[in-house]
């Protein structure tokens, strides 16, 4: 009985490092069409969502069939309760490359802007924690799982700050906003001209920062 029990729990963690996966291609697939404008693929990632949300119910169904029929108890009840749970979360990551895919759809229409700059660099790093925290899950590695937690901290990233009309924003203003976000410096990466239409009062320039 116990070896068949073992066996199921080899199955369970097959099945959620197969949606994790399914989930890392689909935030790098998402963040390719929106940067190569390909609504093409775009479209194909919003349909193969489907994919991510039957394996989603398929590893909730097997879950709680294991804690009906197995009845774990202390280290496989804990673990089957956090796959639930890892679980849940991998879906709602898959639903948020399919928003970037939506969003890409929409921009892809519009004049391309010159760079999408540091948001490729955030996708590398999102689909690293993803596999790097699954990996720890799997080996049952606390140590492992805390170092991917500290890698959050220093790596913020300030998407936009606008700069007003006649007069520059310089790193000394933000000064405030980094020491509270731990970051240790601020680097503008580039700037482009956009319609005054879409920013708010008297901008007219977006400067994109990098945080270090």
């Amino acid at each position: 009985m116990q070896r068949h029990f073992d066996e199921e729990l080899v199955q369970l963690k097959d099945k959620l490092f197969k949606m994790g996966l399914l989930v890392e291609e689909a935030i790098r697939r998402s963040i390719e069409s929106l940067v190569k404008r390909d609504s093409k693929l775009a479209e194909e990632i919003i349909e193969q969502d489907q994919k991510i949300n039957i394996l989603e119910i398929e590893i909730d169904e097997f879950s709680h069939e294991l804690i009906a029929l197995r009845q774990p108890t202390a280290v496989d009840l804990r673990f089957i309760t956090m796959v639930l749970k890892i679980n849940g979360n991998l879906e709602r990551i898959g639903d948020q490359a399919v928003n970037i895919a939506e969003k890409a759809i929409s921009l892809n229409r519009e004049v391309p802007l010159k760079s999408y700059l540091s948001i490729p660099k955030m996708a590398e790093i999102a689909i690293a924690m993803v596999k790097e925290s699954l990996d720890a899950f799997i080996a049952r590695d606390a140590k492992k799982a805390k170092e991917v937690v500290e890698q959050i901290e220093p790596r913020v990233v300030i998407p936009m700050v606008y700069q007003t009309e006649g007069s520059k924003l310089g790193l000394n203003a933000l000064e405030p906003f980094l020491a509270v976000m731990g970051a240790k410096t601020a680097e503008p990466m580039e700037s482009f001209t956009v319609k005054r239409s879409d920013l708010p009062e008297d901008t007219s320039k977006v400067v994109v920062l990098s945080v270090v």
